[in-house]
This record gives structure tokens, sequence and C-alpha cells, in this order.
């Protein structure tokens, strides 16, 4: 019976051998296609900084099974610049590189910050790759939709705008960095360092560490060009460093940290 199911299976794949590779290179295709419109648009961009129209710059990390259809599709139809980085150690042809991959979006979204801080668009949105995020609330999963609806005259206002609108997880308190729990001490979690890793992230003496932080999840936002330069460029390169060294936490740690932090660093309260 084995012997026989085997047979069937491999006269199959022998079979449909053909349709699955168009299927798959037409995939392949499709994302190369994709990407070579964004990197186009963003290269327009580029060639244009002093006289660039372009308001609204898109910032994510991207890895090679993403679908970005909906990203091209957002950035035609609203004239906004598409600033795509890999999340890859091979990265794709075209594609932005950051100088490190710890921190999952993070090294993407500093890295435009230091990249472009002299030819920054009014509003930069950092968001995620994927086409829907369980995180997107209000209106529905798809990001494009919650693009669509945000209001920059709130975001001109505030000068930080978290994309998601329900305020839990994350809000009114998510960490206590002067005092961490006997379990984190115990395991040695992230959060028993938060202290230690707002010092070096700010450059600030351990007096100037909030009690208590608060933060809307899920590291996606909207910033004016006024209140990221409101920091120097360097502060952004010291973080982008403390990312790609620290050994306080790994890769995920690097990521939960400074998606607590995004706020603060673009001049909000902690909570």
């Amino acid at each position: 019976m084995a012997l026989a199911f085997a047979k069937l299976m491999h006269l199959f794949v022998q079979e449909n051998a053909p349709r699955i590779a168009e299927r798959a290179d037409g995939t392949v295709e499709h994302r190369r296609q994709t990407v070579e419109g964004l990197v186009s648009l963003t290269n327009d961009y580029v060639s244009k900084t002093k006289t660039a129209t372009s308001s609204v710059g898109v910032v994510l990390a991207s890895i090679h099974t993403d679908n970005l259809e909906w990203l091209l599709d957002y950035c035609k139809e609203t004239g906004s610049t598409p600033f795509l980085y890999s999340g890859e150690r091979l990265p794709e042809a075209g594609l932005l590189v950051p100088p490190t991959l710890r921190g999952r979006e993070s090294p993407a979204y500093l890295s435009y910050i230091v990249d472009f801080y002299d030819h920054l668009p009014d509003y930069s949105l950092f968001v995620h790759a994927s086409p829907d995020q369980w995180h997107n609330d209000l209106f529905g999963p798809l990001t494009s939709n919650t693009l669509k609806v945000l209001r920059f005259e709130t975001v001109d206002v505030r000068g930080y705008v978290n994309l998601r609108c329900e305020h839990n997880p994350g809000c009114p308190t998510g960490v206590f960095p002067l005092s961490p729990s006997d379990a984190d001490i115990e395991k040695g979690d992230i959060r028993a360092y938060f202290a230690l890793a707002y010092e070096q992230i700010f450059n600030v003496t351990r007096e100037q560490v909030p009690g208590e932080l608060g933060n809307v999840c899920c590291g996606q936002f909207a910033v004016t060009r006024e209140r990221i330069q409101a920091r120097p460029k360097e502060d952004y390169e010291r973080i982008l460093k403390w990312a790609a060294t620290t050994e306080l936490t790994d890769d995920f740690g690097v990521g939960w940290v400074l998606e607590k932090l995004w706020h603060i660093l673009f001049g909000m309260d902690p909570v």
C-alpha cells in the first residue's frame, strides 16, 4: 500500500512539476516587477531631493515572500514614496540595506532616518510589510485602509501618531524600568535591564529614566519631518549602533525595547 501510494505521488509530482514551477516562477516574477516599481519610485525621489514633490514617505522592512502589491498601489494612488529596506541577509536587488538586522523592523526605521535625515518628506509613515496586520483595528486589518483614513492634520498637531487606535496592549502602563519583577530578574528578561537599555539608548543618567512607560503597540506610526529632526542625526546613529551591538538582549528583545520607546524618541511623554 505504501509503495503504491509513493508511486502515485511520484507520478503526480512529475505530471504537475511544470505547473508548480510555472506558478512559483510567476510569483517570483510578480514580486520582482513589484519591487522594481517601488525602487523606481524611490530612485525618482532620491534623484530630485531638492525639488521632490512627494510629501509622504512609507518606510518598511521586507523579506522576499512579502506581497508588496498593496504598497505599490498605495504609493501610485497617493503620490507617496516608498523606502523599502531589506530584512534579509541576502538583500534583493534595489532594496535599501540597513547595517544590521537585529530588532525586526527597527533597523529599517532607524536607517531610513539616518540615510535621509537631510531630505525627509513632510511625513514619514513607518509600517509593516504584510498587506494585513492583526493590530490594524478600527478600519479592518488592511494597512492600506488604515493609511487612507489617516488625518495628516492630526499628525501636524501631535508630531507623532501611532496608527493603532486601541490602547491595549501597552497602555496605560506596560513597563516599569526601575522596578522589574523578581521573575524577570531571575529569568534575565530584558525587563530586568530596561533601565540600563534606556540609559544607553537616550544617553542619559539613571535619574532621568522614567519609572513607568506606556506605549500603544505595535510599531506602526506617522511622524512629521520636524519631529524627527528635533533630535540630531547622531542620536539615531547611536541607537542604530546600540541595536547592532547591545549584549543586553537578543534580536527579538532589541525590537521589543524600541517598540516601547518610539513615542518617547519622537517627543511624546513616557505615559
